[in-house]
């Protein structure tokens, strides 16, 4: 059986723009089966399966309610309308529309994840640079439904549509989850040269032959196994949460709380999901990423295994 996805997807006029506010067909915004895009598919995943969860559920809240419907010049109003009702798409009973990419907006912000505005081309970069979804790669994740688990997000590779994966595939196990069992040999892309570089500032001879070239080979192999070793830590080549937070308390050092009990967030911002309460003189690794949100910068931390944000307001930079 086919996996389901929800998106938003064209007017009642089968136009982008111009029609009436609400779902005037039942179709405007809707579910269906996966398929195989003629652009092709990028596949995100939160690293919170609550958070996959819970943009699953409101995508789906927002396929059955039908005051939400479809208009491009009429983008923001369904994320203006749920603001006010905790971007709960069930809640909306006013007439608005969206499209594809502002609707998974919304059902991010419902999990607690802010974004900025964006649409299909600058979307991957939106979810990437929040700190809490991966990138999938592989042709079993791209271009089949089998691997695809309930709230993966997936992008066309070039402008033009996006959904929420609102069922599992066939294959969705626990075993073949790499948001679980983190990177390891043959993995590629931003995440690993980012993990590469950090491995550099803590040994820079440590990958003498390709360096911080994206690609989960066997030098960079080598290297995390010498790093886990260095740390006491079980050698097993594979990049997973522990060998994260070790490395990151060895080079980018920690931030330190000085409010009293300090909200670590999901996103930067207040309005964004609160994960977890800190105290004065607690120490949490820094990830090296600083943004600016509500005119304050907010540190990226590593907080019980997962990624977290903290005000400047109440933390500061503590050098390694």
């Amino acid at each position: 059986m086919s996996v389901k996805i929800g998106s938003a997807r064209i007017d009642e006029n089968g136009k982008a723009r111009g029609g009436k506010a609400g779902d005037q067909t039942g179709r405007e915004v809707g579910t269906q089966s996966w398929y195989k895009h003629p652009k092709g598919w990028r596949v995100f995943r939160a690293k919170d399966p609550s958070v996959a969860a819970k943009i699953a559920q409101d995508m789906q809240w927002a396929c059955d309610n039908s005051h939400i419907g479809y208009d491009q010049g009429q983008r923001l109003t369904l994320y203006d309308v749920s603001k006010p009702l905790g971007f709960n798409c069930r809640r909306v009973e006013k007439n608005c529309e969206t499209d594809c990419s502002a609707l998974v907006r919304v059902c991010c912000a419902y999990a607690g994840i802010s974004l900025p505005n964006f649409r299909t081309p600058t979307e991957p970069a939106a979810l990437l640079d929040s700190g809490a979804f991966v990138e999938l790669k592989g042709s079993k994740y791209t271009d089949s439904d089998k691997y695809l688990k309930r709230g993966d997000i997936l992008v066309t590779r070039t402008q033009g549509h996006t959904v929420v994966v609102l069922s599992n595939g066939s294959k969705a196990g626990d075993d073949d989850d790499p948001v679980k069992d983190g990177l390891s040999r043959g993995d590629s892309g931003p995440e690993v040269r980012a993990m590469q570089e950090l491995l550099l500032k803590w040994k820079p001879d440590c990958l003498p032959e390709y360096g911080a070239d994206g690609d989960f080979g066997r030098e960079t192999e080598d290297a995390v196994k010498d790093f886990q070793k260095a740390k006491g830590l079980p050698v097993t080549g594979v990049y997973d949460a522990a060998t994260e937070k070790a490395l990151m308390e060895t080079v980018c050092g920690w931030v330190e709380i000085t409010g009293g009990a300090v909200n670590v967030r999901s996103a930067p911002g207040t309005d964004s999901r609160d994960i977890g309460t800190v105290h004065r003189g607690d120490k949490l690794p820094y990830q090296g990423v600083t943004r600016q949100a509500g005119g304050r910068d907010w540190y990226l931390v590593i907080f019980e295994t997962q990624n977290g944000w903290v005000s400047s307001k109440y933390a500061k930079l503590v050098e390694a």
